[in-house]
């Protein structure tokens, strides 16, 4: 029997933080479900983007 215990916790990555920081930082008043979730994914691909040209730079 092992005693291995895995966590799924979130945010799991840097890019997930970064991203919760920023939308906990939005007027997010009379938003939609749904309209939070394109929020989340734009904000998120964006801030991976500017993530790996950030590490380009740093080369």
């Amino acid at each position: 029997m092992s005693n291995d215990v895995t966590l799924d916790t979130f945010p799991s990555s840097r890019t997930e933080a970064l991203t919760m920081l920023y939308l906990q930082n939005k007027n997010l008043q009379g938003i939609s479900p749904s309209e939070l979730t394109e929020l989340y994914f734009d904000a998120y691909a964006e801030i991976k983007q500017a993530t790996i040209e950030a590490r380009k730079q740093r080369r």
